[in-house]
């Protein structure tokens, strides 16, 4: 199948090891499952954040030009 209709993917439970649905709690054991994590802006490059900043400029004048 090319394409998953279902958005919901399944996670691994790492108290039980048991396969079940992104939710807060483990339905099987009742511990909370871990949140996903967040973007770690702390392992860019030096060269990414020049581009991040060099991104932000153009697209500020890109507003201000409309």
């Amino acid at each position: 199948m090319l394409y998953d209709s279902s958005p919901q993917k399944e996670v691994v439970c790492p108290n039980c090891g048991k396969v079940v649905p992104p939710t807060k709690r483990c339905p099987n054991c009742g511990n909370y499952l871990p949140r996903k994590k967040r973007f770690d802006f702390e392992k860019l490059t030096v060269g990414e954040i020049l581009l991040l900043i060099l991104g932000a400029i153009m697209l500020g004048i890109g507003f201000v030009a409309l």
